[in-house]
């Protein structure tokens, strides 16, 4: 057994050895199991299904876990096509893209691959293949090709990339949070369910819960947050919208929107950001024991999979807490968005939906008809309600004219765990063209059978009944949903509340700059050394040496051409935001 006392002594490594792994860590080439060689294109088999690969800039897809989902059956059935993804982080991606050699489908931010896959000769024009065989997309999205040929196309006004959630109008229903401050809610609820107004009360929190739950049920050690090294600057920009109200802006990690505002700032830089905060937050959750010892070198599968084990109190967001919800909520244990702080992650509308997970079709696919009725299949009516709510005449039915869930799927929703998954409902949202509340014409009800208000309340687990009846409502979402009404939380619909429908528009169809090539050689230089600097920050000794290091690397960052790029990003945002104006 190993000897306890020397813990503390591992809480106390050295920055150096830390720098090290990180670079390591940095270095090292991404070997998720993508099912196959990464370059090579579909295929198709003696029955004349073809298969379709989809290069992902991500790692620990579902889609992957669960490639023969129900879902997946329904989509061969209906055209012909299997799904694969091929999953890569940036540094795989990078190396993918200078190869040439790519999937049928990139999955990419067209903001900042977009000039490298156009340019490169490495993704095609989708005008003609939509003229034959993408009648969905011209009818439903109309704008959002439009606005993609515009800004998405390097000058050629022609359409290569369609971005998936595609929702023009807010939402009526307010869905469970799923991303913010994600606890574990039965042991929040067990010390009290205290008051979580700042970070500093989130750690107190936290320090109680791991007091009274020092390891699971297996053994294992539990702290009280934890993070992965493979996804750029996201652990110190993404989790603490909640407290700063500041989201990502564009297709840089260095700039972040405050909720309404009208310029953007530098997370490097301004002493409040997102960036700030979560070293903060980070530094005294390491000199408080809290902090996961891996916090600083680990990937994402690394950490789903202790996240899965219950190793952690507090998460980013609720998909990013592993198979532990699915394992255990109907039970009435697992993990929770608490609606505290400032701003719940929740309302607004996407006209041009998630942007930085737009598809183009590769060159190298010798399928592309096949790619364009697979993507007309996700912006049509009938695929984004089948992946959303399932099978017609399996899992739900037209009852006097409205759909209606069956019992059964509503059960499996509730129940959780590998059934569920393996259903393929809402798998991965990302692969879904249209947003879950777009309603459908012909039965004029959401696309997301299980966004009503009605379902959420019927479908909830064992866990969410609990966490909605402690704030006596009858659904998660309608927990925020009160909170918002009552001026007591902010959302993204907040800064939309006074704009007209024109003015909601121009406020979501700006186009955020791109950073010309020496800038973004800038860029990627301040990004390595916010990495960095983020290690020295985290395990900075006490207070004072953290307002030292602050001090200091904001100086660097400065130095090194952060103030350039604040100023080139908002100078071309304001004429974006004027551009944006006249065109209405």
């Amino acid at each position: 057994m190993k000897d306890e006392r020397i813990k503390p002594f591992k809480r106390t490594i050295s920055v150096l050895l830390v720098l090290i792994l990180i670079t390591l860590t940095a270095c090292s080439n991404n070997t998720a199991n993508t099912n196959g060689s990464a370059t090579q294109a579909g295929t198709v088999d003696a029955n004349g299904i073809v298969t379709l690969r989809i290069l992902v800039n991500e790692t620990g897809t579902k889609w992957n876990t669960y490639p023969d989902n129900e879902i997946a059956k329904a989509i061969e059935k209906k055209i012909g096509v299997k799904i694969e993804y091929v999953e890569a982080d940036s540094n795989k991606m990078n190396v993918l893209l200078a190869g040439g050699d790519l999937p049928d489908i990139v999955r990419s931010d067209p903001t900042q691959y977009g000039k490298q896959l156009i340019d490169g000769n490495l993704v095609i024009p989708l005008d003609d293949l939509i003229a034959k065989y993408g009648k969905d997309i011209s009818k439903n999205i109309p704008t959002v090709v439009e606005y993609s040929q515009k800004n998405w196309s390097e000058g050629q006004n022609k359409l290569y990339f369609l971005p998936p959630q595609v929702q023009a109008d807010p939402s009526p229903v307010y869905a469970n949070l799923s991303i913010g401050p994600t606890i574990r809610w039965d042991y929040y609820k067990e010390i009290g369910a205290p008051a979580i107004n700042s970070t500093t009360d989130m750690l107190n929190v936290l320090k109680q819960i791991v007091a009274k739950h020092p390891t699971t049920d297996e053994g294992k050690k539990v702290y009280g947050v934890s993070m992965w090294q493979d996804w750029g600057l996201w652990p110190y920009i993404i989790p603490f919208t909640w407290i700063t109200q500041q989201t990502a802006a564009g297709n840089s990690d260095l700039f972040a929107k405050p909720l309404g505002g009208k310029e953007l700032i530098n997370v490097l830089t301004d002493a409040n950001s997102n960036y700030w905060v979560a070293l903060d937050f980070y530094n005294k959750a390491y000199r408080e024991g809290l902090l996961d010892p891996d916090a600083l070198t680990m990937k994402n599968n690394d950490y789903m999979a202790k996240a899965t084990a219950g190793q952690f109190i507090l998460g980013p967001a609720t998909w990013a807490m592993g198979d532990f919800n699915s394992k255990y909520a109907k039970d009435g244990k697992g993990f929770v968005v608490l609606p505290v702080g400032k701003q719940a992650w929740s309302g607004g509308v996407r006209p041009i939906g998630w942007a930085d997970k737009s598809y183009a079709i590769s060159k190298s696919s010798k399928y592309p008809e096949k790619a364009m009725e697979f993507l007309n299949y996700i912006y049509s009516y009938e695929g984004a309600r089948t992946m959303y709510s399932g099978i017609e005449g399996t899992n739900w039915t037209i009852e006097k004219g409205v759909p209606q869930l069956s019992k059964e799927v509503s059960q499996l929703k509730v129940t959780g765990g590998d059934a569920w998954e393996r259903t393929g409902i809402a798998l991965d949202p990302n692969l879904i063209g249209l947003g879950g509340n777009v309603i459908d014409p012909k039965t004029k009800t959401p696309l997301d059978l299980f966004a009503t208000e009605e379902a959420l309340a019927n479908n909830a687990t064992a866990l969410e009944k609990d966490f909605s009846q402690y704030y006596h409502a009858s659904y998660s979402g309608e927990v925020v949903a009160n909170l918002v009404k009552e001026g007591k939380l902010n959302d993204e619909n907040t800064p939309l509340k006074n704009l007209t429908p024109e003015q909601i528009i121009i406020e979501n169809t700006i186009v955020l700059p791109v950073l010309t090539d020496d800038l973004l050689k800038k860029e990627t230089q301040l990004k390595e050394v916010a990495a960095r600097t983020a290690a020295t920050m985290i395990l900075s000794k006490t207070d004072e040496d953290f307002a030292a290091n602050k001090q200091k690397a904001i100086e660097t960052f400065k130095s090194s051409g952060a103030d350039e790029l604040s100023t080139y990003m908002n100078t071309e945002y304001a004429k974006a935001r004027a551009t944006a104006e006249q065109a209405k």
